[in-house]
C-alpha cells in the first residue's frame, strides 16, 4: 500500500510540475530565449527509407483526415498524430504536385497556430518526430516554395530543437527520450553551426540505451510496438551519422544488433507482433522491412532473462508467452496486469489473443484492455495480478516472477510463476504450456499454490481465459470420454483444432472484444475456465489444444 501510494503521489508532483512548467514555456521571456537561427538552409537532407501509404495520402488530400478542420487544430486537447507529420511520407507517396502543396499549407499553418509552445504538439517526443519528418521531407514539400516559406521552417525548426535540448532529459525517459535524442541529433546534423545538438543527442541516446535497452535487446517497457520503434529510430541515428561522415556510434550498433533479433522473438506466425502492454499487431511488411535495414539476421533469443517473452515456433504452429516481470516503475504506462498470458496462431493466422489496447492512451477501453481478466491467462476473484492507475502505469507489483524454458526431444515447455495474487489470497500462479515439436499439440497446466509462510488460506474463486481472434469459429462443444469438455474450433488458413479439459473445472463460452489490430474493436469470444481454490494443498487444471 505504501509504494502504491508513494508512486501515486510522486505521479501526482509530476503533473503539477507539467502544468507549472507550461505556463513558464508559454511565457513571452522563455520565447525570447527560444531567440532565433541565422541559418537560412538545410545543409543534409537525411534519407528516409520507410515508405509512406499513397491510399493514405490520397485521403488526406480529399480531407478524410480532417486535420486542418477547426474542431482538429483548434481545439485544446488535439490528437498526437497530426503534430508529428509523419504523414508527410503519406503525402510523398501520392507522387503529386497537390499533395507537396498540401504539406506546405500545412506546415505553415501549424507553424501560425502552435508555433510558439503546445502542451501536446511541443511534447519532446512529438516535437522530436516532427523534426525528423521536417528535415528528412525538406526536400519534397519546399521545392516550388517560397524562400521566406524555406525560411520560417528553418526559423521554426531552431526553436523547437532549443527548448527540445532544454526539455529532453528532465521530462523523458525510455522509449521517449530515444525519441528525443533522435530529433536532436538530427538537427545537429542538418543544421549549420547546430553540431552541438548532436554531440549533445548522442550522448543522451547512448546513455539510455546503456540503462534501458537490456542485454536481450529488449527495450524497459516490454512493449513489442515500442520495441519496434525504438529500433528504427536506432536505425535512423546510424543512417544519419553516417550521411553527415559522423564517427559511427558502437552503443547504437550493438543496440540495433541486440534488439532485432528480440523483436524477431516477438512476432507471431502472421508476422505481425504480439499484443502485450499496450503494443498493436503492426503490419508485417512494415516489420520486415526493420528487420531488412537493421542488418542484423541473429535468431530470437531463446530465453531472455529481462524481457521475458518466450517464442516458440513448432511445425506451423507459433506460441509467444509472457513469463516476464512488469516494466519498472516509469517505464510502465503502457503496462498491462497479462503475467503469463499467451498468444497462438497456425500458419499465418491469429487463434488465441490477449485482447489488445487502444489508440487513446487514457480512454476507458485502453484500461478495460490492460486489466487481467483482457489477457489469455488465470484470474483470481476478477482482480488484476498488478495494480493498475487508470492514468497509465502500475502500483502494487508481483514481488517475485520466475521463468524457465526446457527442451525435450524437439518439444519445448515453458514454465513461469507469479505472486501477484499473493497479497489479497496468499496463493502463488504457476503456468506449465508445453509445445510438441510439430506444433499440433499444445498442452497447458495452471497451477494454483500456497507459498511456504501462508498464514491464511482464504478460499479463491479463479476463471482461466482464453481469447479467440474475431476470425475464428466455435464449431461445436461436447463431453470427453473421461468426462472433461470438448469445444472444436476453426479459422481459415489455420484448419480445425479442438481444446480440451479436464473434469472438475466449469466450462463455458463468453463474449469478448479484440483491439489489437488498430482497426478498431471488434467482438469476438473466449473460453473460460472455472472453479474455486480451496486449502491447502496446490490446485492443478490441465487443458489442451491440438489440431483435428
Amino acid at each position: 500500500m505504501a509504494r502504491g501510494y508513494s508512486i501515486s503521489v510522486s505521479r501526482g508532483l509530476a503533473s503539477l510540475r507539467a502544468r507549472i512548467a507550461g505556463t513558464w514555456y508559454r511565457g513571452a521571456l522563455y520565447q525570447w530565449q527560444l531567440g532565433s537561427t541565422r541559418a537560412t538552409q538545410v545543409l543534409l537532407v537525411p534519407p528516409d527509407p520507410w515508405p509512406g501509404d499513397s491510399e493514405t495520402g490520397k485521403a488526406i488530400l480529399r480531407g478524410a483526415f480532417n486535420f486542418r478542420e477547426e474542431k482538429i487544430w483548434r481545439t485544446e486537447e488535439l490528437p498526437l498524430e497530426p503534430h508529428d507529420f509523419a504523414w508527410l511520407r503519406d503525402l510523398r507517396a501520392t507522387g503529386s504536385d497537390a499533395g507537396r502543396r498540401l504539406g506546405r499549407e500545412m506546415i505553415s499553418d501549424w507553424i501560425d497556430r502552435f508555433g510558439r509552445y503546445h502542451h501536446h504538439g511541443w511534447r519532446s517526443d512529438i516535437a522530436a518526430e516532427r523534426l525528423v519528418n521536417w528535415l528528412s521531407q525538406y526536400d519534397y514539400f519546399c521545392r516550388g516554395g517560397e524562400e521566406r516559406f524555406r525560411g520560417r521552417v528553418i526559423q521554426s525548426i531552431a526553436r523547437q530543437s532549443k527548448h527540445l535540448a532544454h526539455v529532453t532529459r528532465k521530462s523523458t525517459r525510455g522509449a521517449k527520450r530515444v525519441r528525443a535524442a533522435k530529433g536532436l541529433i538530427y538537427v545537429g546534423a542538418c543544421l549549420p553551426s547546430a553540431q552541438p545538438r548532436l554531440y549533445k543527442g548522442l550522448a543522451l541516446l547512448e546513455h539510455e540505451i546503456e540503462h534501458r535497452i537490456h542485454a536481450d535487446g529488449g527495450a524497459a517497457e516490454r512493449c513489442p510496438t515500442l520495441q519496434h520503434a525504438i529500433l528504427r529510430d536506432l536505425i535512423d541515428v546510424r543512417s544519419v551519422l553516417a550521411s553527415s561522415h559522423q564517427d559511427s556510434s558502437p552503443v547504437v550498433q550493438g543496440a540495433i544488433d541486440r534488439a532485432a533479433p528480440m523483436l524477431r522473438g516477438m512476432r507471431l506466425g502472421d508476422g505481425g507482433l504480439g499484443v502485450f502492454n499496450g503494443g498493436f499487431e503492426e503490419q508485417d511488411w512494415q516489420i520486415d522491412l526493420t528487420l531488412n535495414q537493421s542488418g542484423s539476421t541473429g535468431n530470437p533469443p531463446e530465453h531472455p532473462p529481462h524481457t521475458g517473452f518466450q517464442r516458440v515456433a513448432a511445425g506451423r504452429t507459433t506460441v509467444v508467452m509472457d513469463t516476464g516481470a512488469p516494466p519498472p516503475a516509469g517505464h510502465d504506462d503502457l503496462a498491462h496486469a497479462g503475467l503469463l498470458s499467451f498468444e497462438m496462431s497456425a500458419g499465418r493466422v491469429r487463434l488465441i489473443v490477449n485482447c489488445g489496447s487502444h489508440w487513446k492512451p487514457n480512454s476507458e477501453w485502453a484500461f478495460t484492455g490492460r486489466v487481467s481478466a483482457a489477457h489469455s491467462t488465470l484470474i483470481v476473484d476478477d482482480r488484476n495480478s498488478s495494480q493498475l492507475y487508470r492514468n497509465g502505469g502500475l502500483g502494487r507489483r508481483p514481488a517475485k516472477v520466475t521463468a524457465e524454458r526446457k527442451n525435450r526431444e524437439g518439444a519445448v515447455v515453458i514454465e513461469g510463476g507469479h505472486d501477484g495474487y499473493g497479497p489479497a489470497f496468499d496463493v502463488v500462479h504457476k503456468r506449465r504450456i508445453y509445445v510438441s515439436s510439430n506444433g499440433e499439440d499444445v498442452r497447458g497446466q495452471d497451477i494454483l499454490s500456497r507459498p511456504e509462510k501462508a498464514r491464511r488460506n482464504p478460499d479463491a474463486a479463479f476463471a482461466i481465459r482464453f481469447h479467440l481472434h474475431p476470425d475464428v469459429t466455435i464449431d461445436s462443444m461436447s463431453m470427453w470420454e473421461t468426462g472433461g469438455r470438448i469445444i472444436n474450433f476453426s479459422r481459415p488458413g489455420a484448419g480445425s483444432w479442438q481444446f480440451h479439459t479436464e473434469s472438475g473445472v466449469t466450462i463455458g463460452v463468453e463474449d469478448s472484444f479484440y483491439q489489437g489490430g488498430r482497426t478498431g474493436r471488434q467482438r469476438t469470444r473466449q473460453i473460460v475456465l472455472s472453479g474455486e481454490y480451496r486449502g491447502t494443498e496446490p490446485r492443478a487444471v490441465r487443458w489442451a489444444i491440438r489440431r483435428r
